[in-house]
């Protein structure tokens, strides 16, 4: 989303708040490092700065947008390297994205986890996403066990990908203020994560099943999983006592592996 002036009443219910400032859009392109060549997946396309600034520089872009209050105002950047489609991204058929595809997004800090869980797990893989996230979300992406910010995301999309923070933006520059600071990120898909791609979805659902009561020790969570919670943990080398917050990505997927050995 970007700096141009705008003549629409922003919507605080779809979490719209635009940069001021046309530097952080081309900062937030430029520190991604991205391909020329690739294809660019913008998220929120709002009153289409970023979006300039993407053609700009030579990027085929394909854009989703869900308020259409902007169509009159984008016409200006139709062409053969831009396509707009006016619709839900988390209800949006994402089949025909190209796998070559990079994402590029301001996220609405109201749905930055269903935006994320689909761009790792349900949309086709693709080289990376660069996105402004709200810092806190940033911080549980990159938590640690044995925090409070450690959790059911953390350890997902750091099976599967590398997180890295790009540079914080404050609050200051958009229109209007939030109340918290963001952070540019950018994630990167493992040419050789832990558990297949094809398994992510029973990871998941292993993952939540671990967090489900996240102040009881992992082995009572676990019993509606396996009969024998304590074997499986002295097999996969966890503490009896543990708790799923004090379990790296590794502690998980060694026991992803032992109770489903042959899931595809």
């Amino acid at each position: 989303m970007g700096e141009r002036s705008i003549n629409i009443r922003l919507n605080r219910a779809l979490g719209q708040n635009f940069l001021k400032s046309a530097k952080i859009s081309r900062r937030i392109v430029e520190s991604a490092s991205l391909d020329p060549s690739l294809t660019i997946v913008e998220i929120g396309v709002g009153s289409g700065s970023l979006t300039s600034i993407l053609l700009e520089l030579g990027y085929t872009v394909i854009g989703f947008e869900i308020d259409t209050r902007f169509v009159e105002g984008n016409k200006r950047l139709e062409g053969e390297k831009f396509t707009l489609r006016y619709e839900d991204f988390l209800k949006a058929d994402l089949s025909s994205l190209p796998e070559t595809a990079a994402y590029v997004a301001n996220i609405p800090y109201y749905i930055t986890s269903p935006i994320i869980e689909r761009i790792m797990f349900e949309g086709p893989d693709f080289v990376k996403a660069v996105l402004m996230v709200q810092k806190e979300y940033a911080d549980r992406l990159i938590a640690t066990p044995r925090t409070k910010e450690y959790g059911i995301l953390t350890v997902n999309v750091n099976t599967f990908a590398r997180v890295s923070e790009l540079f914080q933006v404050s609050r200051k520059e958009f229109i209007p203020q939030p109340e918290v600071d963001s952070m540019v990120i950018e994630l990167s898909l493992l040419d050789e994560p832990p558990i297949d791609r094809e398994r992510r979805d029973a990871y998941r659902g292993f993952v939540r099943q671990c967090f489900s009561q996240r102040r009881k020790k992992l082995k009572n969570n676990l019993k509606g999983l396996v009969d024998s919670p304590e074997s499986l943990l002295k097999a996969s080398e966890i503490g009896l006592d543990a708790r799923a917050e004090e379990l790296d990505v590794e502690d998980f997927v060694r026991l992803f592996r032992n109770i489903y050995p042959n899931v595809v």
